[in-house]
């Protein structure tokens, strides 16, 4: 209780300095959906990690130091709009309370420096892998039901980031505790971003013992051919997974673009399921007016049972901040449509199909 009552006061310190200090912006995204799933879910209010944006709340901000040189940081939660809870992240929940950490800045928490060497920054950060699949999954109409279910179907699940009693940090999502990321200036309009762990971290002032697992190293590439962007990624944990990711996008007229991606993941030599996965998708995205555009998506992997995501979703804006969206998306062969429901996934031959439709609206500041 002591520590919580500590954390929401440094919250509240930090909201306040934040308004008056200069170069400082709070941000963040709300949004919930009411939705509809056949897998046992029934109905019911995803306020957790939402289906377009995931809800959260940060702190970024930075400090000219001259010659080009700029400090910044950034802290970030995941919010569930279902009781307040910090959720959505990498570190935070039940496994890192169990390894003595607090839940507040679940996502990113971040110190950094830049210029012309590139940026370098370190703390708990999104894994760059990420990136060229977030771009690959039509990344318009945000990552939604699709985008982290598409993720698990490649067998990047909940088997690659959380080996049970493996890992003294808790890899519980996309973002990498203990890590360092750098990111070099464009190179002909091309881009570089590695990051790694260091071997070990501290919680409650003590180093903890370093396990092999918490070994993490990601690598991409990121530019363009003529109108075609592209993007390539490689990751690495040790004794655990090893992937790599394409992304291409083409805009195919100034309301239509196309956006496709390939990842293979490969747990066979690790102490995951011994699986080795590819999978593809392909998206459209069509802007039908200045406000209202739609998606559809499409994956598989090549597993013997094949399995299959399908979405179609609409997006109205009304406003630049504000949007209301439907979204409905198939799953078969053991693919969970629901978003909800994102970690239960199965390989099992034969499992039921399911459906999810939502309704929602999201905010954004």
């Amino acid at each position: 209780m002591k520590k919580t009552q500590v954390a929401l006061a440094a919250l509240a310190l930090v909201a306040s300095t934040a308004a008056l200090a200069d170069g400082v912006t709070i941000y963040g995204a709300v949004d919930a959906a009411v939705a509809h799933s056949n897998n046992g879910k029934g109905t019911y209010l995803d306020g957790t990690g939402s289906w377009t944006a995931p809800t959260h709340l940060g702190f970024k901000g930075g400090e000219s130091l001259g010659n080009g040189m700029k400090a910044s940081f950034q802290l970030e939660t995941g919010v569930s709009l279902n009781n307040g809870a910090a959720v959505s992240g990498g570190t935070g929940g039940a496994t890192a309370q169990a390894n003595g950490f607090g839940a507040l800045f679940t996502r990113i928490a971040t110190v950094g420096l830049s210029g012309d060497f590139g940026a370098l920054n370190i703390g708990q950060q999104l894994s760059p892998f990420i990136v060229p699949n977030v771009v690959g999954a039509g990344a318009g109409m945000g990552p939604g039901s699709f985008f982290v279910n598409r993720m698990i179907l490649s067998g990047y699940g909940a088997a690659a980031v959380n080996v049970a009693g493996s890992t003294s940090f808790g890899y519980d999502g996309f973002f990498i505790p203990n890590s360092i990321n750098y990111t070099s200036p464009s190179l002909n309009g091309w881009t570089v971003n590695a990051m790694t762990t260091t071997k070990a971290g501290a919680k409650d002032g003590t180093v903890s013992t370093s396990q092999d697992t918490d070994s993490y190293q990601a690598y991409t590439l990121a530019g363009a051919v003529g109108s075609i962007g592209l993007m390539g990624g490689y990751q690495t944990r040790k004794n655990v997974n090893s992937s790599y990711t394409l992304a291409a996008t083409l805009p195919l007229s100034s309301d239509l673009t196309l956006a496709a991606s390939y990842i293979s993941n490969d747990e066979t030599k690790g102490y995951g399921s011994g699986y080795k996965i590819g999978s593809t998708s392909v998206f459209f995205n069509y802007r039908l007016s200045d406000a209202l555009s739609t998606q559809i998506g499409y994956a598989r992997n090549d597993l013997s049972t094949e399995q299959t995501l399908t979405s179609v979703s609409m997006k109205y804006d009304l406003s630049k901040r504000t949007f209301t969206y439907a979204s409905y998306g198939r799953g078969t062969g053991g693919a969970d449509a629901a978003f909800a429901n994102r970690g239960a996934f199965t390989f099992n031959a034969g499992a039921s199909d399911t459906s999810n439709f939502a309704v929602g609206v999201a905010h954004s500041f």
